[in-house]
């Protein structure tokens, strides 16, 4: 009997081991519906605000604007970076600096995701977090030839 009941007492400890490991595997963030969906192909876009905004600027120049994205539809939030001007070469040593990024940060777990605006375009949205009952933040971060800002949304 006492082998028996030291079996299950193993068997508990190798359980409870592995719900941790899982738990440890999965980090600290959850995963909720949406978090990296695109607004476009999902709907969420559809009916979708600017619920933050701030200018991209440093010193010497105004690059663009930082927004962010909400649907009360689908309860997500998303950041999109629009450049007064079109992006130039970019992302490699010959042009001396960075893409131009834009990040939607979730605040209750650290959940993120960005997009880069590559040469040729003045425009990027990052995929979506799920943030009912939460807040996030959009982000822009510009390395150009002009300088460089850091600028980031009031969160919601």
């Amino acid at each position: 009997m006492r082998s028996k009941m030291r079996n299950f007492a193993r068997a508990g400890v190798v359980a409870g081991g592995l719900g941790l490991a899982m738990v440890a595997a999965t980090g600290v963030s959850s995963a909720y519906t949406y978090d990296g969906s695109d607004p476009s192909a999902s709907g969420c876009a559809s009916g979708a605000s600017t619920v933050e905004s701030a200018t991209v600027k440093n010193s010497n120049v105004t690059f663009g604007t930082i927004e962010l994205r909400y649907s009360l539809a689908c309860h997500t939030a998303w950041a999109r970076l629009t450049l007064n001007y079109t992006q130039g070469a970019c992302g490699n040593a010959a042009a001396g600096y960075d893409c131009q990024h834009a990040y939607v940060v979730r605040n209750n777990d650290g959940r993120s995701y960005g997009c880069t605006i590559f040469q040729g375009q003045t425009q990027c949205y990052t995929p979506m977090v799920y943030d009912k009952g939460m807040t996030s933040f959009a982000q822009a971060q510009i390395d150009s030839a002009a300088g460089s800002a850091d600028t980031r949304t009031a969160a919601y």
